[in-house]
């Protein structure tokens, strides 16, 4: 299906062309152009014989000749997601409140934003031309979540209707060349023990291009009433996983799990330079080195305001902070403190600062008059807005005109002022 031309860069190649916006390019090179990745991908040659619709529906053709420095310049309309074609039993999505943010509630399963923003796909809703295209297009590497290599448990689990097997899709791609990092969903009862061993045995041995495995514990909220019943990872199942885990390459376990277990986070070289990072693998340490690197320029910025910064966050990183404002108030007594924002919108379940929503800190956050609220930058979307719809401008008018937001890694912070 031909791409609409949403936008042309001023002084770009298309720009000195006969394309317009709205016109429809149907082809480059005769390679068909379906999306904003086959722009990308047929954009590469030297010259580039485009076909194209107007917009009164007349096929034209053109040439483009490259010359390296000039960018081509088309920038296609917005594309839409593919969704997924599964019912898991675990899906967030199916256990969300009403009244969040309308993107949340897309189930996104989509191998292009696995490619380019690092989003997990199942890789059950791709026809034989999406694979080919995927070898042809060398892209790598993909995010694949497996949750189970047993094909039986792995249809029971995600509850698709057509026949599908994990591990023959796994092995094709790799062996044509594409790599992946893959996940983990544990659910006690259910792909845990054994099952969790095999898939481990199975996605770390040679024949397969894995890049990474990432263990989870399965996120379950209170809206769980007409759902498959399902119970979260104890202390003891997490230790279990963890004992589990070690005895295998490129695994890794989520910071949770460490948590759940009462041990020490791992230091940073066990993390091969953070391959899951957005998977929340690795997060806390990263912080952590960070801090280390960071602390004595955020002491000083903080040094020059006369106001109390008070941490918000969730249950999960609720620690890591509080050791980070006891390190700073040993140098300037009473100068932080942390509050714990319980996640009551979904559940006492759901321990991580990114799904803290507005109403809850607003209800357990209450500022002295000589204090500044410091959020974690995740709790905000690309757009400025909670995961309930607050901007944050309004959440820093209602906590009186300042804001101070800290990126989740410790990188970089700002303060937002009246």
């Amino acid at each position: 299906m031909p791409i609409t031309i949403d936008d042309i860069i001023n002084g770009s190649l298309a720009d000195n062309s006969k394309l317009n916006i709205h016109d429809r390019v149907i082809s480059i090179n005769g390679n068909e152009i379906n999306d904003f990745l086959d722009l990308q991908f047929y954009t590469a040659d030297e010259i580039l014989e485009i076909t194209y619709l107007d917009n009164s529906g007349i096929e034209h053709k053109l040439e483009i000749h490259q010359d390296w420095e000039t960018s081509v310049g088309i920038i296609p309309q917005e594309h839409k997601c593919r969704t997924c074609a599964n019912d898991c039993i675990f899906c967030f999505v199916d256990q969300m409140p009403d009244n969040l943010r309308k993107t949340l509630y897309i189930k996104d399963d989509d191998f292009r934003f696995s490619f380019v923003f690092g989003n997990f796909i199942t890789l059950t809703n791709l026809s034989d031309k999406d694979i080919s295209r995927m070898i042809e297009q060398k892209l790598n590497p993909l995010y694949i979540s497996v949750h189970t290599t047993n094909p039986v448990l792995h249809r029971k689990m995600l509850r698709y209707k057509h026949d599908f097997n994990i591990m023959e899709k796994l092995t094709f791609l790799s062996n044509n060349g594409i790599e992946f990092h893959t996940q983990i969903v544990v659910i006690p009862g259910w792909n845990d023990g054994k099952e969790l061993e095999n898939s481990l045995i199975d996605l770390t041995s040679p024949e397969l291009n894995t890049l990474s495995v990432g263990i989870v514990p399965v996120g379950l909220s209170k809206f769980r009433n007409s759902l498959t019943q399902l119970f979260p990872v104890n202390s003891k199942q997490a230790a279990h996983i963890l004992r589990l885990s070690s005895e295998f390459p490129r695994t890794y376990c989520s910071d949770e799990i460490y948590l759940l277990a009462n041990e020490k986070i791992p230091p940073e070289n066990f993390y091969d330079g953070y391959p899951q990072l957005e998977n929340g693998i690795g997060m806390i340490r990263l912080l952590l080195e960070n801090w280390k690197i960071n602390k004595h320029d955020f002491i000083s910025d903080i040094q020059e305001i006369n106001e109390q910064i008070v941490f918000i966050t969730g249950k999960l990183a609720y620690s890591t902070i509080t050791g980070i404002s006891d390190e700073i108030n040993l140098l300037h007594t009473n100068k932080t403190r942390t509050v714990e924002v319980i996640n009551n919108a979904f559940g006492k379940n759901v321990t991580v600062a990114g799904l803290l929503n507005a109403s809850d800190i607003l209800d357990q956050v209450k500022l002295e008059a000589n204090e500044i609220s410091a959020l974690s930058s995740n709790i905000f979307n690309h757009d400025g807005l909670t995961i309930d719809g607050m901007s944050k401008e309004e959440l820093k008018q209602l906590f009186g005109g300042r804001l101070l937001i800290i990126n989740e890694e410790f990188e970089e912070w700002m303060f937002f002022n009246k």
